[in-house]
């Protein structure tokens, strides 16, 4: 920006070294007065910047020059690089962060493949076993019936060759390497919500769903402590307990009503993913029954078969107070102290019914 004035060059007694200056060049014949703001390319504004605005403007209107308003680029052309530098490295980041999610999940799939596959070589495996023993057993009942013809037992010996073939047989259907059953009914993925209790077919677990299915329809489902990566295809849901009561509403089937009762059904959604362990250290007995309490209810809900209990050595108070509350529950099979590995005296294991 460039201000210019048409006031004449004045001859009065000049005010400053710089208004000497001016002077002295304009008795010499050169009449040219150019001014500039900011004198130093600094990039900041200070209490200087103001007496300068004043005498570079002021003498380039009383000498009839011109003052130009400097700009330096240097500075936004350096924070430029530097933006453009710090977007090309988050998107690296960001690719990088996407490679190894894929990895993760291959992971994932890969394993979940191996254990399919190392189930059914065991099975097979003990199939073969099973055979071979089978073959052994029949060879020796041929031998002992070759030997038994003259002594009149033949008919006893038969009878537990078909007994001994019929054992055989039990064990041989349980240890067949078994198809996975088709789901009743499709599970949809939409209607899919955390939380719901699902049926892992191959497994023939009951279990939570703990995560949505992704684009392959692989989703987490919750089995006691075992959480495991299965396909949506593998699962059919499980109708959830219902608790009923005179006077609740609810949504009825078939488009009856309900009975003249008026009692109806209200879906029981506790089957969320419970962890396999309270931990109860630090609280009094008064404190930690009521804890223990919710706990082992949310967990018998959830399906869970077992669980630990922690209340650490301590005094032993704890751990009695537990033990005597644990005595009460109907449907606590039964208790006992950690072995090595699993907490030793500090923990207590109970499996539920």
């Amino acid at each position: 920006m460039a201000i210019a004035t048409n006031d004449t060059n004045t001859k009065e007694k000049a005010a400053n070294f710089l208004e000497e200056i001016i002077q002295e060049s304009i008795a010499k014949g050169d009449t040219r007065v150019q001014t500039r703001f900011p004198p130093e390319p600094n990039g900041y504004l200070h209490i200087g910047h103001a007496k300068s605005i004043c005498i570079n403007f002021g003498l380039a209107k009383k000498y009839g020059g011109k003052c130009n308003l400097r700009f330096d680029v240097a500075n936004l052309e350096n924070s430029r690089v530097t933006i453009e530098k710090e977007r090309e490295e988050i998107a690296s980041y960001k690719q990088e962060i996407e490679t190894l999610k894929n990895r993760l999940q291959q992971k994932e799939e890969r394993f979940s493949e191996q254990k399919e596959k190392m189930l059914s070589k065991a099975r097979e495996e003990a199939q073969k076993i099973l055979q071979d023993a089978k073959d052994t057993a029949d060879q020796t009942i041929r031998n002992i019936n070759k030997l038994a013809k003259s002594s009149g037992v033949n008919k006893e010996l038969e009878a537990e060759r078909t007994k001994l073939r019929g054992k055989i047989q039990d064990v041989d259907k349980k240890l067949a390497v078994k198809k996975t059953a088709a789901p009743k009914k499709a599970v949809s993925a939409k209607k899919l919500r955390l939380g719901d209790t699902v049926r892992v077919l191959s497994m023939n677990l009951k279990g939570t769903v703990s995560s949505l299915p992704n684009a392959k329809g692989d989703l987490y489902v919750q089995m006691g402590i075992l959480r495991s990566l299965v396909n949506i295809r593998d699962l059919e849901m499980v109708e959830e307990a219902s608790i009923t009561g005179p006077g609740l509403s609810g949504t009825h089937t078939g488009g009856s009503r309900g009975s003249g009762s008026g009692s109806s059904k209200i879906k029981m959604s506790k089957s969320f993913s419970v962890s396999p362990e309270v931990n109860l250290i630090g609280m009094t007995v008064d404190e930690a029954i009521p804890v223990l309490d919710k706990y082992l209810d949310d967990a018998y809900l959830a399906h869970l078969p077992q669980v630990r209990v922690v209340h650490g050595r301590g005094t032993g108070a704890l751990k009695a107070g537990v033990h005597r509350h644990l005595k009460k529950l109907s449907y606590v099979k039964e208790y006992r102290l950690g072995e090595f590995g699993e907490g030793d005296t500090g923990v207590t294991i109970v499996t539920f019914k």
